[in-house]
């Protein structure tokens, strides 16, 4: 019991936290203006900030008590976990996202014609499918029956014997995750050129350290950020590909190919997960609209 209250203070944190920096960019743009709709929107975000964050934590507490090696020596006994805590959050979580793709076609159909999207998507699908008639009536029901369309898929392969929850989540987080790597991969090649050019002479700072090793670590401790984060910049993409290669590998065999990271690595993951939501879109410019709030 002591865990799950534990969590539950975690989350009423994470919703803090959540309707806080939310709150703060709409009231940035919306100043005097901010009313009540503005403020319910606040409360939508904290919630599924935390919500989602929840999986996240709740994972990596479910994944290390789970964990025999973890235990092994220690004169301590895994503490029992309520599944309610991972499966609240986590049927949440399935449900907006299950109905996130008919709130952004109809924002598309709703919206003013100034009122941009997302990403240069929205702007297609706005003029060639959902708003090719002036009558915002007709854009709405394009809007509702794109989405219709959009769910088939999964509905069509339950019926082949796969999982349905396994399809169902996949697709639909295909929706977002396609905006979500529309910000990444700028960000990605923005901020790893950005750090190829602050180090100085690449060429001669990789055999540096051979020929002088004292002045290398001179010129690294000097301006360590560059060095650090351009390598990481890199594992990841290298890791990308190998994770890729795993999925398909496991989706045919039932089993890895290769093991390439131990069980402390899964934690460095989803720390990951939650830090590249902040650096690939939330950084992109201040978020005030509803579209980018329940994005």
């Amino acid at each position: 019991m002591l865990i799950e209250l534990i969590l539950f203070i975690i989350f009423l944190f994470l919703f803090a936290v959540g309707f806080f920096i939310i709150y703060k960019q709409v009231a940035l743009v919306k100043k005097g203006e901010f009313n009540l709709r503005d403020r319910l929107q606040c409360l939508i975000y904290g919630l599924i900030f935390g919500a989602g964050v929840m999986i996240v934590i709740a994972m990596a507490f479910i994944f290390a008590v789970k964990t025999p090696e973890f235990w092994q020596n220690s004169t301590l006994t895994p503490p029992n976990i309520n599944p309610l805590v991972l499966l609240i959050p986590f049927v949440f979580c399935i449900g907006y996202i299950s109905i996130y793709p008919l709130i952004d076609f109809l924002f598309i159909a709703l919206s003013s014609e100034l009122d941009e999207g997302l990403t240069p998507f929205h702007k297609f699908i706005s003029n060639k499918i959902i708003n090719f008639s002036k009558s915002k009536i007709i854009s709405v029901l394009m809007a509702v029956l794109l989405y219709f369309l959009f769910i088939i898929p999964p509905l069509l392969l339950s019926f082949t014997g796969l999982p349905f929850l396994m399809l169902w989540i996949s697709w639909l987080l295909v929706y977002p995750l396609m905006i979500l790597t529309f910000y990444g991969s700028k960000g990605y090649i923005a901020g790893i050129s950005n750090e190829y050019y602050h180090i100085p002479d690449i060429k001669r700072s990789i055999f540096l350290n051979f020929e002088d090793s004292k002045r290398g670590m001179k010129q690294f401790i000097s301006n360590p950020k560059p060095y650090i984060m351009l390598g990481l910049m890199i594992f990841v993409f290298i890791w990308a590909w190998i994770s890729l290669i795993q999925t398909i590998i496991y989706f045919f065999s039932g089993s890895l190919a290769f093991s390439t990271m131990t069980s402390y690595f899964v934690f460095v993951t989803l720390l990951f997960g939650i830090i590249g939501y902040f650096t690939r879109f939330w950084g992109r410019k201040i978020k005030y609209r509803g579209i980018d709030i329940y994005f």
